[in-house]
Protein backbone atom coordinates (compact mmCIF):
# COMPACT_ATOMS: atom_id res chain seq x y z
CA UNK A 1 0.00 0.00 0.00
CA UNK A 2 2.98 2.33 0.65
CA UNK A 3 4.23 1.67 -2.21
CA UNK A 4 1.40 2.42 -4.08
CA UNK A 5 0.57 5.62 -2.25
CA UNK A 6 3.97 7.34 -2.91
CA UNK A 7 3.57 6.87 -6.68
CA UNK A 8 0.55 7.59 -7.08
CA UNK A 9 1.02 10.95 -5.09
CA UNK A 10 4.62 11.39 -7.22
CA UNK A 11 2.60 11.39 -10.30
CA UNK A 12 -0.68 13.84 -9.11
CA UNK A 13 2.82 15.99 -8.78
CA UNK A 14 1.71 16.35 -5.01
CA UNK A 15 4.24 16.88 -2.20
CA UNK A 16 5.53 14.06 -0.71
CA UNK A 17 6.06 16.07 3.35
CA UNK A 18 7.10 12.48 5.21
CA UNK A 19 6.58 9.15 5.40
CA UNK A 20 7.68 5.80 7.21
CA UNK A 21 6.17 2.11 7.31
CA UNK A 22 3.11 2.74 8.87
CA UNK A 23 1.77 6.27 7.15
CA UNK A 24 2.89 8.93 4.74
CA UNK A 25 1.77 12.84 4.79
CA UNK A 26 1.30 14.67 1.55
CA UNK A 27 0.50 18.04 0.72
CA UNK A 28 -2.07 18.00 -2.04
CA UNK A 29 -2.43 19.92 -5.54
CA UNK A 30 -5.56 22.14 -6.41
CA UNK A 31 -6.63 19.34 -8.93
CA UNK A 32 -5.89 16.44 -6.47
CA UNK A 33 -7.83 19.15 -3.51
CA UNK A 34 -10.63 18.96 -6.09
CA UNK A 35 -10.68 15.60 -7.15
CA UNK A 36 -10.79 13.62 -3.28
CA UNK A 37 -11.60 16.22 -1.05
CA UNK A 38 -14.97 16.77 -1.32
CA UNK A 39 -14.97 20.84 -0.83
CA UNK A 40 -16.85 21.61 -3.41
CA UNK A 41 -18.14 25.24 -1.37
CA UNK A 42 -14.83 26.02 -1.20
CA UNK A 43 -13.43 26.38 -4.66
CA UNK A 44 -17.03 27.33 -5.96
CA UNK A 45 -16.10 30.40 -3.63
CA UNK A 46 -12.82 30.75 -4.64
CA UNK A 47 -13.62 30.71 -8.19
CA UNK A 48 -16.23 32.90 -7.75
CA UNK A 49 -13.49 35.74 -5.76
CA UNK A 50 -11.05 34.87 -8.58
CA UNK A 51 -8.76 33.83 -5.54
CA UNK A 52 -6.05 30.98 -5.27
CA UNK A 53 -7.77 28.06 -3.31
CA UNK A 54 -5.41 26.35 -0.51
CA UNK A 55 -4.98 22.42 -1.11
CA UNK A 56 -4.99 20.70 1.61
CA UNK A 57 -2.49 18.72 3.40
CA UNK A 58 -3.43 14.81 4.27
CA UNK A 59 -2.15 11.88 6.18
CA UNK A 60 -2.92 8.53 5.31
CA UNK A 61 -2.30 5.61 7.80
CA UNK A 62 -1.78 2.44 6.04
CA UNK A 63 -1.55 -0.07 10.04
CA UNK A 64 -4.17 -0.07 12.26
CA UNK A 65 -2.81 0.59 15.84
CA UNK A 66 -6.18 1.66 17.23
CA UNK A 67 -5.58 5.30 17.72
CA UNK A 68 -8.66 7.29 16.53
CA UNK A 69 -7.93 9.06 13.61
CA UNK A 70 -9.29 13.14 12.94
CA UNK A 71 -9.62 14.80 9.75
CA UNK A 72 -7.20 15.38 7.89
CA UNK A 73 -5.86 11.78 8.88
CA UNK A 74 -6.87 8.95 7.49
CA UNK A 75 -6.56 4.76 7.75
CA UNK A 76 -6.35 3.63 4.21
CA UNK A 77 -6.10 -0.16 3.09
CA UNK A 78 -7.00 -1.83 0.18
CA UNK A 79 -11.01 -2.41 0.82
CA UNK A 80 -11.32 1.27 2.17
CA UNK A 81 -13.25 3.35 -0.28
CA UNK A 82 -10.63 6.31 -0.28
CA UNK A 83 -8.62 3.22 -1.77
CA UNK A 84 -10.94 2.47 -4.62
CA UNK A 85 -11.29 6.74 -5.33
CA UNK A 86 -7.78 6.78 -5.93
CA UNK A 87 -7.34 3.72 -8.08
CA UNK A 88 -10.30 4.47 -10.22
CA UNK A 89 -8.84 7.99 -10.70
CA UNK A 90 -5.45 6.43 -11.53
CA UNK A 91 -7.29 4.72 -14.20
CA UNK A 92 -9.00 7.51 -15.67
CA UNK A 93 -5.86 10.20 -15.67
CA UNK A 94 -3.29 7.34 -17.20
CA UNK A 95 -2.98 3.10 -17.78
CA UNK A 96 -0.02 2.88 -19.65
CA UNK A 97 3.30 5.60 -19.92
CA UNK A 98 6.52 5.27 -21.82
CA UNK A 99 9.55 6.68 -20.52
CA UNK A 100 13.35 7.35 -20.60
CA UNK A 101 15.82 7.63 -18.49
CA UNK A 102 17.44 11.15 -18.81
CA UNK A 103 21.14 10.24 -18.48
CA UNK A 104 23.75 13.40 -18.79
CA UNK A 105 26.28 10.70 -20.30
CA UNK A 106 27.47 12.72 -23.86
CA UNK A 107 28.12 9.63 -25.36
CA UNK A 108 26.18 7.28 -27.02
CA UNK A 109 24.08 5.04 -24.46
CA UNK A 110 22.19 2.26 -24.90
CA UNK A 111 18.73 2.02 -23.33
CA UNK A 112 16.90 -0.86 -22.57
CA UNK A 113 13.41 -1.64 -22.52
CA UNK A 114 11.60 -2.78 -19.21
CA UNK A 115 7.99 -3.46 -19.10
CA UNK A 116 6.48 -2.43 -15.26
CA UNK A 117 2.64 -3.76 -14.75
CA UNK A 118 0.78 -2.97 -11.73
CA UNK A 119 -1.53 -5.95 -11.30
CA UNK A 120 -4.80 -6.00 -8.91
CA UNK A 121 -5.43 -9.89 -7.12
CA UNK A 122 -8.87 -9.81 -5.62
CA UNK A 123 -10.10 -12.64 -3.56
CA UNK A 124 -14.57 -13.33 -3.59
CA UNK A 125 -16.21 -14.78 -1.94
CA UNK A 126 -19.03 -13.53 0.71
CA UNK A 127 -16.99 -10.11 0.30
CA UNK A 128 -13.65 -9.27 -1.55
CA UNK A 129 -10.43 -8.34 -0.44
CA UNK A 130 -7.63 -7.22 -2.64
CA UNK A 131 -3.93 -6.62 -2.80
CA UNK A 132 -2.02 -5.07 -5.12
CA UNK A 133 0.94 -6.92 -7.26
CA UNK A 134 3.91 -4.88 -8.83
CA UNK A 135 5.86 -6.45 -11.56
CA UNK A 136 8.64 -5.81 -13.93
CA UNK A 137 10.30 -7.87 -16.81
CA UNK A 138 13.20 -6.91 -18.22
CA UNK A 139 12.46 -7.63 -22.59
CA UNK A 140 15.82 -8.57 -23.27
CA UNK A 141 16.93 -10.83 -20.96
CA UNK A 142 13.29 -12.11 -19.39
CA UNK A 143 14.23 -11.34 -16.27
CA UNK A 144 11.60 -10.93 -13.43
CA UNK A 145 11.65 -8.19 -10.92
CA UNK A 146 9.62 -7.07 -7.36
CA UNK A 147 11.16 -3.86 -6.18
CA UNK A 148 11.28 -1.95 -9.47
CA UNK A 149 9.70 1.20 -8.76
CA UNK A 150 12.02 1.75 -5.46
CA UNK A 151 14.86 1.23 -8.12
CA UNK A 152 13.96 3.81 -10.55
CA UNK A 153 12.02 6.25 -8.14
CA UNK A 154 15.15 8.84 -7.90
CA UNK A 155 15.68 8.49 -11.86
CA UNK A 156 15.09 11.39 -14.29
CA UNK A 157 12.12 10.48 -16.81
CA UNK A 158 10.88 12.13 -19.96
CA UNK A 159 8.54 11.13 -22.35
CA UNK A 160 11.51 11.67 -24.88
CA UNK A 161 14.84 10.15 -25.96
CA UNK A 162 17.55 12.00 -24.78
CA UNK A 163 20.52 12.98 -27.37
CA UNK A 164 23.11 10.67 -27.61
CA UNK A 165 20.47 7.74 -26.66
CA UNK A 166 19.47 4.68 -28.38
CA UNK A 167 16.83 2.21 -27.99
CA UNK A 168 17.45 -1.49 -28.03
CA UNK A 169 14.91 -3.46 -29.61
CA UNK A 170 13.46 -5.96 -27.15
CA UNK A 171 13.90 -9.81 -27.48
CA UNK A 172 10.58 -10.18 -26.16
CA UNK A 173 7.56 -8.25 -26.51
CA UNK A 174 5.25 -6.23 -24.75
CA UNK A 175 2.76 -8.40 -25.49
CA UNK A 176 5.04 -11.89 -24.30
CA UNK A 177 6.03 -9.87 -21.27
CA UNK A 178 2.89 -9.28 -19.84
CA UNK A 179 1.68 -12.97 -20.93
CA UNK A 180 5.07 -14.09 -18.51
CA UNK A 181 4.21 -11.67 -15.81
CA UNK A 182 0.80 -12.71 -15.40
CA UNK A 183 1.67 -16.63 -15.71
CA UNK A 184 3.99 -16.16 -12.64
CA UNK A 185 1.32 -14.47 -10.79
CA UNK A 186 -1.35 -17.21 -11.62
CA UNK A 187 1.26 -19.83 -10.67
CA UNK A 188 1.76 -18.23 -7.58
CA UNK A 189 -1.79 -17.90 -6.71
CA UNK A 190 -2.15 -21.43 -7.56
CA UNK A 191 0.37 -22.73 -4.31
CA UNK A 192 -1.25 -19.84 -1.97
CA UNK A 193 -3.45 -21.41 1.13
CA UNK A 194 -6.89 -21.96 -0.33
CA UNK A 195 -8.86 -22.52 3.60
CA UNK A 196 -10.81 -19.11 2.47
CA UNK A 197 -12.18 -20.75 -0.79
CA UNK A 198 -12.77 -24.21 1.25
CA UNK A 199 -14.31 -22.29 3.87
CA UNK A 200 -16.93 -20.53 1.20
CA UNK A 201 -17.36 -23.84 -0.72
CA UNK A 202 -18.73 -24.87 2.90
CA UNK A 203 -20.84 -21.99 3.60
CA UNK A 204 -22.41 -22.08 0.38
CA UNK A 205 -23.86 -25.83 0.90
CA UNK A 206 -24.84 -25.15 4.37
CA UNK A 207 -26.62 -22.06 2.83
CA UNK A 208 -28.32 -24.18 0.00
CA UNK A 209 -29.38 -27.07 2.51
CA UNK A 210 -31.22 -24.25 4.26
CA UNK A 211 -32.90 -22.59 1.80
CA UNK A 212 -34.00 -26.49 0.56
CA UNK A 213 -35.16 -26.77 3.97
CA UNK A 214 -37.86 -24.18 3.52
CA UNK A 215 -39.29 -25.65 0.27
CA UNK A 216 -41.56 -28.65 -0.51
CA UNK A 217 -40.42 -30.79 -3.08
CA UNK A 218 -43.14 -29.89 -5.16
CA UNK A 219 -42.28 -25.89 -5.27
CA UNK A 220 -37.92 -26.79 -6.17
CA UNK A 221 -39.17 -25.73 -9.91
CA UNK A 222 -40.87 -22.23 -9.51
CA UNK A 223 -39.15 -19.39 -10.28
CA UNK A 224 -38.19 -17.33 -6.68
CA UNK A 225 -36.92 -21.01 -5.52
CA UNK A 226 -33.97 -20.45 -8.48
CA UNK A 227 -33.85 -17.03 -8.19
CA UNK A 228 -32.56 -17.20 -4.05
CA UNK A 229 -30.01 -20.65 -5.49
CA UNK A 230 -28.66 -18.97 -8.17
CA UNK A 231 -27.76 -15.27 -5.78
CA UNK A 232 -26.42 -17.76 -3.24
CA UNK A 233 -24.40 -19.77 -5.51
CA UNK A 234 -22.91 -16.38 -7.19
CA UNK A 235 -22.45 -14.54 -3.29
CA UNK A 236 -20.16 -17.79 -1.85
CA UNK A 237 -18.77 -18.88 -5.13
CA UNK A 238 -15.15 -18.24 -4.36
CA UNK A 239 -12.96 -17.07 -7.59
CA UNK A 240 -9.73 -15.02 -7.70
CA UNK A 241 -9.38 -12.46 -10.65
CA UNK A 242 -6.73 -11.06 -11.91
CA UNK A 243 -6.77 -7.53 -13.48
CA UNK A 244 -4.56 -4.68 -14.83
CA UNK A 245 -4.52 -1.53 -12.85
CA UNK A 246 -1.75 0.51 -15.47
CA UNK A 247 1.52 -0.13 -16.09
CA UNK A 248 4.53 1.27 -18.73
CA UNK A 249 7.22 0.96 -20.88
CA UNK A 250 10.87 2.12 -19.14
CA UNK A 251 14.08 2.40 -21.06
CA UNK A 252 16.85 2.14 -18.23
CA UNK A 253 20.23 2.50 -18.77
CA UNK A 254 22.11 -0.68 -18.94
CA UNK A 255 23.93 -0.33 -16.16
CA UNK A 256 20.68 -0.58 -13.74
CA UNK A 257 20.18 -4.28 -14.81
CA UNK A 258 23.13 -5.16 -13.46
CA UNK A 259 22.56 -3.39 -9.87
CA UNK A 260 18.90 -5.01 -9.56
CA UNK A 261 19.86 -7.74 -6.85
CA UNK A 262 17.41 -10.50 -5.98
CA UNK A 263 15.46 -10.68 -9.45
CA UNK A 264 13.39 -13.45 -10.11
CA UNK A 265 14.29 -15.53 -13.34
CA UNK A 266 11.15 -17.11 -15.22
CA UNK A 267 11.00 -18.74 -18.69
Amino acid sequence: MMSFLKQFFNACHCQIISHDDQSITVELTEEADRAFMNRPFYWYYKDRLNEKGVPMTISFFVKNTGKSFRPPEEYINFGSPRFHQLLDYAKKQSSFVRLYEQCSSVKPMKLEPWLFVHFLVSYEANGKKERIESLAIHLISGVIYRDFLSKISELPFDHTIPSFHYVLSPFITPVSGLKRLRQLLENELEQEDNDWSIQAKEKQEKELELLHSFYEDSEKDNELYQKEKEAIMRRFEPAIRLSILNGGLFYLSSDHFHSFKNAQSFS
